[in-house]
């Protein structure tokens, strides 16, 4: 007589952040330095062999900064999930002192701003730092009040509390696109965390005319808005640089011209390897080449906020949203004002623009992606049955 036995076998569960690696998410964002480097030494390479006697300066200076990137995501990407927690006020406070330093002799100062801290070799610029550390410190805390947001003075107070000497110290550098964008961000994560509606409209009503009238103080940010609503009002001044990037987009077409024979960074197009490098790639590399870069950015949100719906706790959730708004927000603005659909605002786009702070900390963005993805992986595979006949 012979028997059947059957045996259901189901693997051990994975302990969390025992996951894989989002592939999605890494391919995305290295597609998109990728394309970044390319466009950047098309763009920056007459100048920097003029200014420099090195036509690789600002190419070599980028890769640093992504080395930089890629071990402080590496660090943040393998470390426990605990000690992330526990590390996010060094970081924040870290920030503060690094945002303070800009206005004493450490600071230099550029066309009218003072942003960056010299230490050297390397200019770093807070600002840049303070909007990771900004969002990790806010998930933390609403995190430690889950449930309590409907207490206005004991947790939603608070939070702006946590926001403010951020927005304050990056707006009187001035830096006034990247105060708008982390006021948005703080707005964004109290609601998600659960603020009332009632609240985000009373405090929308009352934010959203404050950051016009500060807008409206400065002469330099009324001509911008005039050369957004008509950039041929000033062709030779504030409206040139979205003239000429039209005019680069236009010149690229459908396929582009190829790498290496735009014109705009010829000095038609000023500062091409920063604000403005996607009219550079559109030039070069035309339509086509702009849309595989939007590709690349939808495939990095996307996978970014399905990161933070399978996270493991409201820390988890609030990181990666930050985290993907703030990539998100960044590339639309910065997309925005290149087609002259938004003002002026000064913000690289993600992953591509010149820029070693904002590079190290885009990068270590898709780290801290990543372990929060691994972090919040399902905890069990699906069981496997196999049949073993004696």
């Amino acid at each position: 007589m012979s028997a059947v036995a059957e045996v259901s076998v189901q693997p051990a569960p994975r302990k969390a952040g025992e996951g894989h690696f989002d592939w999605w998410l890494l391919g995305g964002a290295a597609g998109l330095l990728a394309l970044g480097l390319l466009a950047m030494l098309s763009a920056s390479s007459a100048v920097a062999d003029a200014d420099y006697g090195n036509p690789l300066h600002f190419v070599t200076r980028q890769l640093v900064g992504v080395g930089m990137g890629v071990v402080a995501g590496t660090i943040v990407c393998f470390m426990p999930w605990r000690v992330l927690k526990s590390v996010v006020p060094l970081g924040y406070w870290g920030t503060i002192v690094l945002l303070v330093l800009v206005f004493t002799p450490l600071g230099h100062g550029a066309k009218g701003a003072h942003r960056w801290v010299d230490v050297g070799m390397i200019n770093m610029q807070p600002s840049e730092y303070a909007k990771v550390a900004l969002i990790l410190m806010l998930a933390r805390f609403l995190h430690n009040n889950e449930g309590r947001l409907g207490d206005f003075m004991g947790v939603v107070l608070p939070a702006f509390g946590i926001a403010a000497p951020v927005l304050g110290l990056v707006l009187f550098e001035p830096d006034f696109g990247s105060t708008v964008l982390l006021a948005g961000i703080t707005m964004l994560m109290l609601f998600l965390a659960g603020m009332s509606l009632r609240w985000f409209g009373f405090l929308g009503l009352l934010g959203v005319p404050l950051m016009a009238g500060i807008a409206l103080l400065e002469p330099y940010r009324v001509r911008r808005l005039v050369s957004f609503l008509d950039p041929f009002v000033d062709p030779e001044g504030s409206g040139y640089q979205v003239i000429q990037a039209w005019i680069a987009l236009a010149t690229g077409g459908l396929w582009g011209n190829g790498l290496g024979t735009g014109v705009a960074q010829r000095g038609f197009l000023p500062e091409a390897h920063t604000d403005f490098i996607s009219a550079v790639l559109g030039e070069e590399l035309g339509a086509i080449g702009w849309i595989g870069m939007i590709g690349l950015f939808v495939l990095v949100i996307w996978r970014g906020a399905h990161i933070a719906t399978r996270a493991p706790d409201l820390f988890g959730n609030l990181a990666a949203m930050g985290a993907t708004t703030l990539l998100g927000w960044q590339a639309i603005i910065n997309l925005g004002v290149v087609v002259g659909w938004l003002p002026a605002k000064g913000l690289v786009l993600p992953f591509m623009s010149y820029g070693a702070s904002a590079i190290v900390v885009h990068v270590l963005c898709i780290g801290l992606l990543l372990r929060i993805g691994m972090e919040g992986q399902v905890v069990q595979d699906a069981p496997a049955t196999a049949g073993a006949k004696r």
